[in-house]
């Protein structure tokens, strides 16, 4: 472990030895079909589309707080025991601490807390504060070494929040998702992110578009997208200014949300971003049955609202 006051990125991070809930994946088997062992986390295949699926009964363990309603957060200053042992932490008393998830759905999989303060949201951290989180998340990203790494964050109860206090999450995973096998393909073929100028502005900086896509799936989808074409991210000071703003734009619409940074490892070819997704409707039967979305709000006219919020904090 390495204590730092300064931002990750200068930082030199030595890994916590923690045990590792054991992956197997019995590859003789039919695509569907697995063993399953007792402690184990297994993968299991769709029968018709051989997309992976990750059945970990343990998660069902976990503490929700909006659900309990207790007092105490396992997140907070001095709750610290509360928590498997830390991989890093940023300043003494920290500021942000990363660890392993007690409850995890592949075997690197980490918590990161962004700030001690429970009520503190994350359009609400000083910049140098929101900067150094989204320092952690490209430090995190590049340490998993795993076939793919998910950051993403986890707002409110509709978005599968359990404990309220600001957190982000990162996942490596053993196999290159489906999304991200299709969408490498796509951006290879014609990067779409690279003539994305049509599309409606929310806000545009020196190297990114913030924008509400003609084909949001949902009313006030966002995507953040950095105007240079790389596969994974590698930025976190202007990045992190521009997603307070989103965030603060995006609570003024919706109380669940998620945001996923999408990267694409070994994909030279593709062209990462950020998505925000608020939680305002239940993905409802036709979704479900078709895999096409229902949006009830025109793009143009979010990203018009989004605009009139983003003048807020911080």
């Amino acid at each position: 472990m390495r204590t730092c006051a300064g931002r990750l990125s200068d930082c030199v991070i030595h890994p916590v030895q923690q045990p590792a809930a054991r992956l197997r994946v019995d590859r003789h088997r039919p695509a569907h079909r697995c063993c399953a062992a007792d402690g184990a986390l297994v993968i299991e295949r769709n029968p018709i589309t051989d997309d992976p699926v990750l059945i970990v009964p343990e998660r069902e363990q976990r503490p929700n707080i909006f659900r309990e309603g207790t007092d105490r957060c396992p997140f907070c200053a001095g709750h610290e025991a509360d928590t498997p042992p830390e991989i890093w932490r940023d300043g003494d008393p920290w500021r942000i601490r990363v660890f392993p998830n007690k409850y995890p759905a592949t075997e690197r999989h980490e918590v990161i807390v962004e700030t001690p303060d429970h009520h503190a949201t994350f359009d609400q951290l000083a910049p140098d504060h929101a900067a150094a989180v989204i320092d952690s998340y490209i430090s995190r990203y590049y340490s998993l070494q795993s076939e793919y790494v998910c950051i993403f964050k986890n707002h409110g109860p509709s978005a599968g929040a359990s404990i309220p206090h600001l957190h982000s999450q990162v996942i490596g995973t053993p196999f290159l998702p489906r999304r991200i096998e299709r969408e490498a393909a796509a951006l290879a073929h014609r990067c779409a992110l690279c003539a994305i100028d049509d599309e409606p502005l929310i806000k545009a900086t020196e190297n990114y578009r913030w924008i509400a896509p003609r084909g949001s799936s949902m009313g006030y989808e966002q995507w953040i997208v950095p105007r240079r074409h790389e596969p994974e991210m590698r930025e976190g000071l202007e990045l992190a200014a521009l997603l307070q703003r989103a965030t603060h734009a995006m609570m003024s619409v919706a109380d669940s949300f998620n945001w996923i940074f999408i990267n694409f490892p070994r994909q030279p070819a593709a062209h990462w971003y950020v998505q925000l997704m608020p939680r305002l409707a239940v993905v409802a039967g036709f979704e479900i049955g078709s895999g096409s979305a229902i949006n009830t709000v025109l793009p143009a006219e979010a990203a018009r609202r989004l605009q009139t919020f983003r003048t807020g904090p911080p």
